[in-house]
């Protein structure tokens, strides 16, 4: 790979007008998306099965992506002669959490967990063929464990659970909603590989130290009825030698048998990585879907706009903390990254409302405003690790379309 890398990009402006003539309409956002997409997709070919990796947003969740977007992106593979297909994984855990917010009124978050809720959130998205003009599949199956071992050598992790039917296109289009995280820093590219490709196993590996484990001091099947063994979904656990085994390779992290359990702490509850593994591990994960689906079939778009400090897989993301910074395009996962993340720390912060009534001041340009804004992070070890396992550059040339 070339040390500089092109990245297109489109600015956020657009001319207000009630006459819609070209000199005004070429400024329109959707305009502006298939002019990035014109640029990047060079590589389709008529015929090709193409996968475009979206995230559909969380219930209650008023800030994901649009789905116009998604649509324009659907009619530029069309116009090449593709085939579309929206594709997703699912969302780590297993159930739906209900929130009572007052008398009568409840509210249920967690729907992207399994195929048939995550579907419905979809829909009600606009993430539907009706709407987008392709259907929406999920590559990790419909619970979210269907995956294809990829081997690696990675920052720490030497394998990864990449979504199995991924392998059944030709080509990739990655759709990402560039916008802040309470880990990573930031979501953009990086991150819509390494936890939106891979499966529910990997998506844990990447929050926690650990796979769940027995606690042999704790664990006496004569005080249970293995119950352990009986809700497992995946047959991790099994007894030997009197007492419970977790098989690491099969957990997924789902936490059912420590419900079910009922002796206490006989199931141990692994810690959170610290930030650093955490990016790491998703770094290493982005690693494993780009070396085996091979790089030159991916491209990038990402939407630098509506950006809050959260990410779309959580239902209060919180107020912008930038203005919209525009739309970018590129064949490099890293240097889109870099052009956003260049783009947020070049751009003033917003003012956000207080719960007193009374506006913040706003962060000056120059500061990067995730990190500003939740302290511990370290977004730029994204950029480390991705250019420390060579799958792209952090230089690059902004072409302003």
């Amino acid at each position: 790979m070339s040390n500089e890398s092109k990245v297109y990009w489109a600015s956020p402006n657009e001319v207000a007008a009630l006459n819609n003539n070209s000199k005004n309409m070429v400024t329109n956002k959707l305009v502006k998306t298939r002019l990035i997409l014109d640029k990047i997709l060079d590589n389709i070919n008529p015929g090709d099965q193409v996968a475009i990796k979206v995230h559909v947003g969380e219930a209650q969740n008023t800030h994901y992506l649009r789905h116009d977007f998604i649509h324009e992106t659907v009619k530029a593979v069309k116009s090449l002669g593709g085939i579309p297909t929206l594709i997703e994984t699912q969302g780590g855990g297993n159930h739906l959490q209900s929130i009572e917010i007052c008398e009568n009124y409840s509210i249920c978050i967690g729907h992207r967990k399994n195929a048939i809720e995550h579907q419905e959130i979809a829909k009600l998205h606009g993430y539907d063929e009706s709407i987008v003009g392709a259907p929406l599949k999920f590559i990790d199956g419909e619970k979210g464990i269907k995956g294809e071992i990829v081997e690696i050598e990675g920052i720490t992790l030497k394998k990864v659970s990449v979504g199995k039917d991924l392998f059944n296109y030709d080509k990739l289009v990655v759709v990402s909603h560039f916008k802040g995280h309470p880990q990573a820093g930031f979501g953009g590219a990086l991150k819509q590989l390494g936890i939106g490709c891979v499966t529910k196993h990997n998506k844990h590996l990447a929050h926690m130290v650990e796979m769940l484990t027995i606690n042999e001091r704790r664990c006496d099947i004569s005080q249970c009825k293995q119950e352990c063994v009986g809700s497992c979904p995946v047959q991790a656990i099994t007894i030997e030698n009197e007492k419970a085994v977790i098989n690491s390779d099969l957990c997924y992290g789902c936490f059912i048998c420590t419900q079910h359990c009922p002796v206490k702490r006989a199931i141990k509850r692994p810690k959170m990585n610290e930030i650093d593994e955490f990016i790491d591990r998703f770094i290493d994960s982005a690693t494993a879907v780009i070396n085996s689906f091979h790089s030159e079939n991916i491209r990038y778009i990402n939407f630098a706009l509506d950006i809050p400090l959260m990410c779309d897989c959580v239902a209060n993301p919180g107020m912008a903390v930038v203005p919209d910074l525009g739309i970018f395009g590129s064949s490099d996962p890293v240097a889109i990254d870099k052009a956003c993340f260049d783009a947020e720390i070049e751009a003033p912060g917003l003012p956000i409302l207080k719960e007193d009534g009374q506006w913040t001041k706003p962060i000056e340009q120059g500061v990067e405003k995730f990190k500003a804004m939740m302290g511990t992070l370290h977004p730029i070890r994204q950029f480390e690790a991705a250019v420390q396992n060579k799958i792209g550059s952090t230089t690059y040339e902004l072409i302003q379309i």
